[in-house]
């Protein structure tokens, strides 16, 4: 197996490959040969799925200057270095099913980061540095331990797609229906009391799912206006071009929770 590695990293230095894939190789220490002389520079996404790694060097960044994206599912990552923010062109970054217990601040500045994804962790709370991520679509952090999300939120003004099923959180925090771009949000399977009623006056809003909240309380409210294009403001025009959405006057609020369901449509 090591004999494979070696001749795999080699050839992908030799015809200086842009992929590298070195997925279930019962890996437990990040390959050296990745990190010496100069490193791959050229190398834009590595997949790392399926092995047994419990952190990432700190001179990542300096060897693998180019990476886009970081595939790193289904390892024993406990901690991540703050060396990570320094990688700045990547745009997607998956660290699903690890062991996570803390996410280190300096993840704030992957500015160019698009996707991050950290489900199945035991992180307990999120950097409010994670609302510098300005180019962020898509969070997961489903399955984790969390209590609450940060504030700072709102100031993910590209994020789209935002997932938090099974945690423990207790409020939808209203900050989240200033993101004119949220098309998908889904907490399902946390200790939900109530919603904003905010959440039915979203534009771009089309999902919201929040089953298997037990105590949750059907508080949505439908607008009595519904804005029409000609009354958005420059910034939703342009968070409109961004996330290349069609104008679309139906929203969809989904609640389910056991055998009760209210669909709100305007």
């Amino acid at each position: 197996m090591a004999s494979e590695l070696h001749e795999t990293i080699f050839m992908a230095k030799q015809e200086r490959h842009k992929n590298l894939f070195l997925n279930y190789k019962n890996l437990n220490m990040f390959p050296v040969e990745l990190l010496k002389d100069e490193g791959l520079r050229f190398l834009e996404r590595l997949y790392m799925k399926r092995n047994s790694l419990t952190t990432l060097p700190d001179n990542l960044a300096q060897k693998l200057p180019n990476l886009i994206e970081l595939y790193l599912h289904s390892n024993n990552i406990v901690v991540i270095p703050e060396a990570i923010g320094n990688l700045a062109r990547l745009q997607s970054l998956d660290l699903s099913n690890n062991a996570l217990q803390l996410l280190c601040p300096e993840v704030g500045r992957l500015r160019s980061l698009r996707h991050l994804r950290l489900s199945n962790n035991q992180l307990k709370n999120l950097p409010s540095e994670i609302g510098d991520l300005q180019d962020l679509e898509t969070l997961d952090v489903s399955m984790n331990q969390l209590m609450s999300l940060p504030d700072s939120l709102h100031r993910c003004v590209s994020l789209q797609n935002l997932t938090v099923d099974h945690n423990l959180l207790s409020h939808v925090p209203r900050q989240l229906c200033w993101l004119h771009c949220l098309n998908q949000l889904s907490m399902a399977a946390n200790r939900l009391t109530f919603l904003p009623l905010d959440l039915g006056r979203s534009r771009e809003l089309q999902f919201v799912f929040v089953d298997n909240n037990t105590d949750l309380k059907a508080s949505l409210e439908k607008p009595k206006n519904v804005c029409s294009p000609s009354n958005l403001t420059e910034q939703e025009r342009i968070c409109k071009s961004r996330c290349k959405k069609e104008a679309n006057t139906q929203r969809l609020i989904q609640m389910s929770s056991g055998a009760q369901q209210l669909v709100l449509a305007i």
